[in-house]
């Protein structure tokens, strides 16, 4: 009998599991995207917290399956989960959801939907439902899908670009850098640098919005047909200005891809100059070496050459006086220089007399001396 009753015990926690799990398969599928049928699932998932590993398994399996406005309809579920579990003393919901956002967030591709869970998670952060480190991970993980989205289309546009014959690419090359002017291209970065402070400024004035429209307790808060009528109002005022803002957007993604065309030709300007200019200075880096190689050649040879103390002249001291007459370090090198007299009277050098003359009186005869 125990054993008959332990398997039909097993029995009917197989069938408990299986209708739970066909429940959940119906009602993630048919949550739509009204205010009633949101809270209506979020607070049958609050009352069943026990099974909350279940429930967010088959949230996050039916976020991988529908499509983006379903998507959207899930986010606002699990929202409304997240933000009610605490009072409900459910709050095992905000781990387990923590668990699987940072996936889940890249599921989402519309840009309409982005902005709309982007919303979402600066609630939350301005609740501070999660530390921003989890926000953050929450939004890595949406933007790293959409880098993964935009690697397919870089690396098709580059083998495109491969394809293409090696002279087509270099006369676009040439004709690039023929037509690129710096002006332009400073013009360009000037509108967009414009263009950001105005949409930070149109954040700014926008501010937080004065209804709350995540959150149903506004709606609870409603009293009478004047608050009504005044929630109305705020809600149509809030929504023009993001309209507004919406198409501000819009119109400068527009202007993007030129910006980044012509940021690829500065690209292809500037690697240009700075090939030709590596060309110059690798020049003047070689002449610079032969100077220098001269240079050491020629010092080489000076150092062969003798220096002022081989002179075979010795120079004198820098104290010794001037030579004078016989003194003369000269007398004696040059036959004019060794008959040169200093006592002779230059004039008579000049007449020709002085010795000449004694040689004429030694000639004289014998008579003309006795007569003298």
């Amino acid at each position: 009998m125990a054993a008959g009753s332990g398997a039909a015990s097993a029995h009917g926690a197989r069938s408990s599991s299986a209708a739970l799990e066909a429940s959940l398969d119906r009602r993630f599928q048919g949550v739509s995207n009204t205010m009633e049928s949101i809270q209506g699932l979020s607070t049958w998932c609050i009352e069943n917290k026990k099974y909350h590993g279940l429930i967010v398994r088959y949230w996050m399996k039916w976020l991988k399956k529908s499509d983006s406005n379903h998507r959207l309809n899930l986010f606002y579920l699990a929202n409304d989960v997240i933000q009610n579990c605490k009072r409900k003393n459910a709050i095992i919901f905000r781990s387990a959801f923590a668990d699987v956002l940072p996936n889940a967030a890249q599921f989402i591709r519309d840009g309409k939907v982005r902005r709309s869970v982007e919303r979402i998670f600066s609630i939350w952060e301005e609740r501070s439902v999660y530390p921003e480190e989890v926000i953050a991970q929450f939004k890595a993980g949406m933007n790293k899908k959409e880098k993964e989205r935009e690697k397919p289309k870089e690396k098709e546009k580059e083998a495109t670009i491969a394809k293409a014959p090696s002279n087509t690419k270099a006369a676009l090359k040439s004709k690039i850098v023929a037509e690129f002017t710096p002006q332009s291209l400073l013009e360009q970065l000037s509108r967009y640098k414009r263009a950001a402070a105005e949409e930070e400024l149109r954040e700014k004035q926008l501010g937080a919005p004065r209804v709350d429209l995540c959150s149903p307790e506004a709606l609870k808060r409603l009293k009478d047909k004047a608050e009504g009528n005044k929630f109305a109002k705020d809600f149509e005022e809030n929504s023009q200005k993001l309209q507004e803002f919406v198409g501000f957007l819009e119109k400068e993604l527009k202007s993007g891809p030129p910006l980044l065309d012509a940021l690829r030709n500065a690209d292809i300007f500037y690697e240009t100059q700075y090939k030709e200019v590596k060309i110059v200075a690798n020049a003047y880096n070689a002449f610079a070496n032969r100077v220098a190689s001269l240079k050491r050649k020629l010092d080489s040879l000076k150092s062969t050459l003798p220096g002022p103390e081989d002179s075979p002249i010795p120079s004198p001291s820098e104290d010794a006086p001037s030579p004078t007459g016989s003194d003369s370090p000269y007398l004696g090198l040059g036959p004019s220089r060794a008959q040169v007299d200093p006592e002779l009277d230059g004039k008579a050098m000049d007449d020709g007399e002085g010795p000449n003359r004694d040689a004429e009186d030694m000639d004289m005869s014998e008579e003309e001396a006795e007569g003298a």
